[in-house]
C-alpha cells in the first residue's frame, strides 16, 4: 500500500482509493474481482427470476417512475442509475450466497459491485477501471467493518455489510467517477447520514435484510451525484466526534482502518460460498456433510446432533429457539441452525432448489433432535466462523471443530466452482451460449475497453 500523508483517517481514506494503482494489483487479485463479479452476476440472475423478495422489490420500483437507460442484471437496461444500482445490491444478496469477509463479519460485494456495476456502465468505464473500483470498494467497506469492531457492531443489533457497506459502495463509484479525494471525502459524509441496517430482521424472518443492500447501493449513486453538485457533507465522517465509529461501536479507533492494515487488499481474504445460507453455518454444514458421506450416516439411525457457534451466530441462526426450530419463511430457514442441521443430514449439504421442500415432515422430524448452543472454545475463535459438531447416530459418536468454512483462503473455491455455481443458478434464465459469452467476457475483463459489452448481455 502507498504511505499516505497522515490526515483525518476519512480523508487518508478517500486518498487511497483515489491513488490506487490498477498497475500494482497483482494478478491474484485481479482474479479474485473477476470471480466475484461472475459470483454476483449468477445469484442476481436467479434471484430476479424466482424470489418473493425480488418480485416485490421491482414492483415497488416500477412505481417511482424510475425508467431509464442502466441495466438491472436479470432486468435489462431500463432503470434510472440509482434504481438499478437497488436491483442490482438487493439481487446481489437476497439468495445469501454472495461471498463473505471473515474477520469483519460482513458481505463486501453485493453492496460494493451493485453499485460498481451501474458506475462503470454510466461512465461507460473499461474493464480495468471497474477491477480497481472493485478492489478499492472491498478495502474500504472490510477496514470500516473491522474498525468498527465486529462483536460490538453485531451485538448493537446493526447490519455490516450496509453500516459500513455504505462506505464501500460510495468508494467504487467515486473512483469510476474519477472523483478528487476532497469530492470523496465530502460523498462520505452525506452517506454517514445513510449507513443503516438493521438485525432485527433476524427476529422474524422479515425481508429487510437485502433490501438493506439495495438501499445502500442505491444511496452510493445518489451521494456521490450530491457531492459532485456541490452539496458539502460533514468532515471526519468515521473518527469524528459523531462519526460512524463513536455513533455505531463501543470503544472503536480510527487506528483500526488504515493504521494497522498490513496492505493485502481484502477481495484477496474474501470467501465465495457454498451453500445458499448464513455464513455462521457454514463449518458446520461442512462437518456434517462429511460425517453423513464418509460414515454413511442415514436421517434414521440419527439420535442427536449438537451444533455449537460463536455468540454472533448464535444471535442469527439459533435465537429465538423456538422460532429457528420452525421456520415460516425462506428467510428463516436461511438462517436456521437447525434447519441446515437437518437437511444436512437428509440430504447431503443446503442447496438453493432444496429450499422449495422446507416444510418436508422429515426435515421437522430431525429438527426435533438437533441441539443449537454457545461453547467457549468455538467463541475463542471469534471472528473466524468456527463450528463444534456432535453426532450420536446408534454406535457412532463423532466430534469434530472446524475452525473455518470451506471457501475461506486457505481451502478456496477456485473458477471451476465459480462456474459451476454461475451455471447451476443461471440454466433456467440464460442459454448455453449466453452464459459462455457472459463468462469469456468477464475472465478477460482487464481486456475489455467499455462495460457496456459485459452489461449488454445482463438483461432478462
Amino acid at each position: 500500500m502507498k504511505t499516505l500523508a497522515k490526515t483525518g483517517v476519512t480523508r487518508e481514506l478517500a486518498r487511497y482509493v483515489v491513488e490506487l494503482d490498477v498497475r500494482s494489483l497483482s494478478e491474484a487479485t485481479v482474479e479474485h474481482a473477476k470471480q466475484a463479479l461472475l459470483d454476483l452476476i449468477g445469484i442476481a440472475v436467479r434471484a430476479s427470476a424466482t424470489t418473493v423478495i425480488s418480485a416485490s422489490v421491482r414492483r415497488a420500483v416500477t412505481t417511482l417512475d424510475s425508467e431509464g437507460t442502466a441495466t438491472a442484471v436479470g432486468y435489462g437496461p431500463r432503470f434510472a442509475p440509482q434504481y438499478a444500482a437497488l436491483l442490482n445490491g438487493c439481487n446481489f444478496h437476497v439468495l445469501d450466497f454472495d461471498d463473505t469477509h471473515e474477520r469483519s463479519s460482513l458481505h463486501p460485494g453485493a453492496p460494493v459491485i451493485g453499485a460498481a456495476l451501474t458506475a462503470a456502465e454510466q461512465t461507460r468505464g473499461s474493464g480495468r477501471a471497474l477491477i480497481a473500483a472493485i478492489v478499492a470498494g472491498y478495502d474500504v467497506i472490510v477496514r470500516v467493518g473491522l474498525a468498527a469492531l465486529p462483536a460490538v457492531h453485531y451485538a448493537r443489533g446493526f447490519h455490516p455489510t450496509a453500516t459500513a457497506g455504505i462506505f464501500g459502495a460510495t468508494a467504487a463509484v467515486a473512483r469510476l467517477h474519477r472523483d478528487s479525494a476532497e469530492l470523496l471525502e465530502s460523498a462520505f459524509g452525506i452517506n454517514l447520514s445513510q449507513s443503516a441496517g438493521s438485525l432485527q430482521f433476524s427476529v422474524d424472518g422479515a425481508q429487510t435484510k437485502p433490501l438493506h443492500v439495495g438501499l445502500t447501493a442505491h444511496n452510493a449513486i445518489l451521494a456521490r451525484a450530491f457531492a459532485a453538485a456541490g452539496v458539502t457533507g460533514p468532515a471526519e465522517a468515521l473518527e469524528g466526534r459523531s462519526g460512524f465509529l463513536h455513533a455505531y461501536s463501543d470503544g472503536a479507533t480510527a487506528a483500526g482502518v488504515l493504521d494497522d492494515w498490513d496492505g493485502v487488499h481484502e477481495i484477496d481474504r474474501t470467501a465465495f460460498k457454498p451453500y445458499p445460507c448464513c455464513r455462521y453455518m457454514h463449518s458446520a454444514i461442512d462437518v456434517l456433510s462429511k460425517i453423513v458421506r464418509e460414515r454413511g450416516v442415514t436421517p434414521e439411525s440419527v439420535e442427536r446432533i449438537r451444533v455449537s457457534l460463536p455468540a454472533a451466530g448464535m444471535r442469527l441462526c439459533a435465537y429465538p429457539e423456538e422460532h429457528k426450530r420452525k421456520p415460516q419463511s425462506l428467510v428463516d430457514a436461511q438462517f436456521s441452525m437447525y434447519y441446515a442441521a437437518a437437511a444436512t443430514v437428509l440430504r447431503g449439504s443446503v442447496r438453493w432448489d432444496d429450499y422449495a421442500q422446507r416444510s418436508d415432515p422429515a426435515i421437522a422430524s430431525l429438527i426435533e433432535r438437533v441441539v443449537v448452543c454457545e461453547d467457549p472454545g468455538v467463541e475463542a475463535l471469534f471472528p473466524r466462523m468456527a463450528a463444534l459438531v456432535e453426532i450420536d447416530a446408534g454406535a457412532l459418536h463423532e466430534r469434530r471443530l472446524s475452525a473455518t468454512p470451506r471457501g475461506e483462503p486457505d481451502d478456496p473455491l477456485g473458477w471451476d466452482d465459480i462456474i459451476a455455481k454461475f451455471n447451476d443458478l443461471t440454466g433456467m434464465v440464460y442459454d448455453a451460449a449466453r452464459r459462455e459469452r457472459i463468462i469469456d467476457t468477464i475472465r478477460r475483463l482487464e481486456k475489455v475497453d467499455d462495460i457496456r459489452t459485459l452489461t449488454a448481455e445482463l438483461g432478462a
